[in-house]
């Protein structure tokens, strides 16, 4: 995917008629962006007078939501998606506080001060705001990469995701999020992340790497190297995550049992996770190993499967008993009557 940054010019002609100057505005153009300094000094004092005037009397954005800390063990976090500003299909739209800068011989725009991207549905805050493009076919240039940097926010109708840093792949649409706290807050979900959090447009995937946390409004929760949420449209035509696949010292927690395995795949609407690889459910001391197991989030019930893979393949447990479970010992021989010898002979004292 790739977008064209063309700049529009009003153009004005002054025709000399008799000594008199008879000014005449001509329809607006669109000028090539490798015309577009020389058509900026064209403009008259006037109307840049008026434009700084114009830019002058905007009312400031609001400010973006912040990052919220995550002490301790992290939990489940309210989404309040923010305000979103429709723009025409397709187009980026770039606000600043402060500066917006063309560097030409980097090909690069940098946006500081509160910048707010909007595309669609789809806002982005962040500090500071690095455009790169190159140069394309037909002469002119096009966005390729977008960098944010400082107090990062995404967000969109169905989820927000916060970060330090941001990079927006045009080509790929993908956006990877770096930083501390990183975390992504949908209407149900919240998903924690200790490297980045990524979100491949196209393929609708989340993937959280390092010490993924997936949590959910139901109490369920997830942990693993990495996280992949598969995302589809509900009726109301919002994303919503409808399987979480993991990869990696993959633990499942639940009131009753502890659940570990290498590999696992969750599945949100029946709250079922299917766990293989070297699998230990753990319940107080009580351990069941085997290659695979169901675990069953909305019943309670864990189940170890046999591993199809392997015939013959069974199930192993080491169950360990209570104390009170355990025989009694016997008690000891009374002494014997009549004040007789103990056995081995020899006289009482």
């Amino acid at each position: 995917m790739s977008t064209r940054f063309t700049k529009t010019v009003p153009v004005m002609r002054t025709l000399m008629l008799g000594g008199l100057a008879v000014a005449a505005t001509a329809l607006v153009a669109l000028a090539p962006s490798s015309r577009a300094e020389e058509a900026a000094e064209a403009k008259p004092a006037a109307e840049k007078h008026a434009a700084a005037k114009t830019a002058k009397a905007r009312k400031p954005a609001a400010p973006p939501a912040q990052n919220p800390a995550a002490p301790g063990e992290p939990g489940l976090l309210p989404f309040t998606p923010a305000e979103v500003t429709a723009s025409p299909p397709g187009a980026i739209d770039i606000t600043s506080d402060e500066t917006m800068e063309w560097h030409n011989d980097q090909l690069a725009a940098v946006a500081r001060g509160h910048v707010i991207v909007t595309r669609g549905e789809d806002t982005l805050h962040c500090d500071t705001l690095v455009v790169y493009y190159r140069k394309a076919n037909d002469g002119s240039t096009e966005m390729y990469r977008m960098a944010a940097d400082g107090q990062v926010v995404m967000t969109s109708p169905s989820q927000q995701a916060f970060g330090d840093h941001g990079v927006y792949d045009v080509d790929q649409d993908v956006t990877v999020l770096t930083g501390d706290h990183l975390h992504l807050v949908t209407r149900s979900d919240t998903v924690y992340a200790r490297d980045t959090l990524e979100y491949w447009k196209q393929q609708q995937l989340l993937v959280a790497r390092g010490n993924a946390i997936a949590i959910n409004d139901k109490g369920d929760r997830i942990r693993a190297d990495v996280l992949v949420g598969i995302m589809e449209e509900n009726a109301a035509k919002q994303l919503e995550m409808t399987r979480m696949d993991a990869k990696g010292n993959v633990l499942i927690v639940t009131p009753k049992d502890v659940a570990r395995g290498s590999e696992g795949t969750y599945n949100v609407k029946t709250r079922i996770a299917i766990l293989t690889g070297d699998v230990k459910l753990t319940q107080g001391q009580n351990q069941v190993n085997g290659h695979r197991a169901e675990v069953n989030n909305a019943t309670g019930v864990s189940r170890m499967l046999p591993d199809e893979t392997v015939k013959g393949g069974r199930v192993h447990s080491v169950l360990i008993p209570k104390k009170s479970d355990q025989p009694a010992a016997p008690a000891p021989a009374a002494p014997p009557a009549g004040g007789a010898n103990p056995p081995g002979g020899g006289a009482q004292p």
